[in-house]
């Protein structure tokens, strides 16, 4: 290996440690996870919910849960009509994360079909509060002033729920220390624009030596 390669390498694992340093530890995560989204189920939205969605994902409040799973299922289950079983699946992995948006739109949709509209209602200022602390974080059209997202699903869910545009291509980039999503896509006129997501959380969970664990959400 040459030198310079070595040089790189061994930079790229000290600014991993370094960032790692700055979470903290999953099970300090998952308690804060916990009281915050207890606040949530007890009708409480005035939090952090910044906060709430960097705990649940460096708390790993999935487990063994597979969210990606769940939402193939209730996609599928929605798709034949059953919104039963839809909200059945969104509401067992709410029950994990309060702040998983799949499982969130999911149950708004299914909810309002169900002619249960209270419930909707409450539903969809949930996803209102998780779009609005993303969007609150920055402009998207820059480094500097990227949204921060906790994982490639609330980039979907931005792009889906707030700016409806239509996903072209991604690649990451490092700035001064940060990384992001970089990402193409079509507005609805089909003009080209790229938005920026910072995505240091992955990155610093990815730097905690030894710890296979940790999922991109």
């Amino acid at each position: 290996m040459k030198p310079a390669r070595i040089i790189l390498l061994l930079s790229l694992l000290s600014t991993l440690t370094l960032h790692a340093r700055a979470l903290d530890a999953a099970k300090t995560a998952r308690a804060k996870y916990d009281a915050l989204a207890a606040k949530v189920n007890s009708g409480d939205l005035n939090i952090d919910w910044r906060e709430l969605r960097l705990a649940a994902r460096v708390g790993e409040v999935y487990g063994d849960y597979d969210p990606y799973d769940a939402a193939r299922r209730a996609q599928s289950a929605f798709e034949k009509g059953d919104c039963e079983e839809t909200l059945k699946i969104a509401r067992e992995t709410q029950q994990r994360n309060i702040a998983d948006v799949d499982a969130g739109a999911a149950a708004w949709a299914c909810l309002k079909q169900l002619g249960r509209q209270r419930e909707a209602d409450q539903q969809w200022s949930i996803l209102q509060a998780i779009l609005q602390s993303i969007l609150n974080s920055g402009d998207g059209k820059s480094a500097k002033t990227a949204w921060f997202a906790v994982g490639i699903r609330e980039e979907f869910f931005v792009m889906a729920m707030a700016l409806q545009v239509q996903f072209k291509q991604q690649h990451s980039s490092s700035q001064n220390g940060h990384y992001y999503d970089v990402v193409l896509v079509a507005d609805q006129s089909g003009k080209d624009r790229v938005l920026w997501f910072n995505t240091d959380t992955d990155i610093e969970l990815l730097g905690r030596a030894g710890d296979q664990r940790h999922h991109i959400y």
